[in-house]
């Protein structure tokens, strides 16, 4: 079988699809990106409100790893967000994480892992993250990292369910 050069129309025997519609590909645009202008952007969410929290200040640290990489973070304090459908989603602290999720490009979730699974709080901030803006889900395509606290060893629900949430909302977890 003999191979078509790139530089050589596209040839194509399909009379019911309009070959007009089609686009050979240009290698100029497959290998040369647009390169964003800024730095990338990271929302970090973590599922405690203790005054000493082992997630937020995990959430913090990677925070500042991300810095020193080059990006741009912001922390959602999620004291205050109500549960969903227990406000109106023009609820102040609803609008913020709404404001935040389409600003970011990535996210990390931290969460503790209580009674084998992740906090109500840290759900109730994924739950309140819009599932579409439009025709747009906000987070397709936008990278996720988890983590978990936990007091105990061999566990992993926390990230394990933050994990599925992720890959639900279409995101690179």
């Amino acid at each position: 079988m003999r191979r078509a050069a790139v530089s050589e129309p596209l040839q194509m025997d399909l009379p019911h699809l309009d070959t007009a519609l089609f686009q050979q590909p240009d290698a100029q645009q497959l290998f040369n990106p647009a390169r964003a202008t800024h730095a990338p952007r990271f929302l970090l969410l973590y599922g405690s409100l203790r005054e000493r929290s082992y997630s937020r200040l995990a959430a913090e640290e990677a925070a500042r790893i991300l810095r020193a990489l080059g990006g741009e973070t912001r922390m959602f304090n999620p004291s205050g967000l109500p549960l969903v459908d227990d406000a109106p989603a023009d609820h102040p602290k609803v609008q913020e994480l709404h404001a935040l999720t389409q600003w970011a490009e990535g996210m990390v979730w931290c969460s503790p892992e209580r009674h084998g699974a992740m906090t109500g709080l840290m759900k109730t901030q994924i739950d309140w993250i819009p599932l579409s803006v439009g025709a747009v889900r906000p987070t397709q395509g936008k990278t996720l990292a988890v983590m978990q606290v936990s007091g105990g060893s061999q566990s992993f629900n926390a990230v394990n369910q933050m994990r599925v949430l992720g890959r639900w909302m279409r995101m690179l977890t």
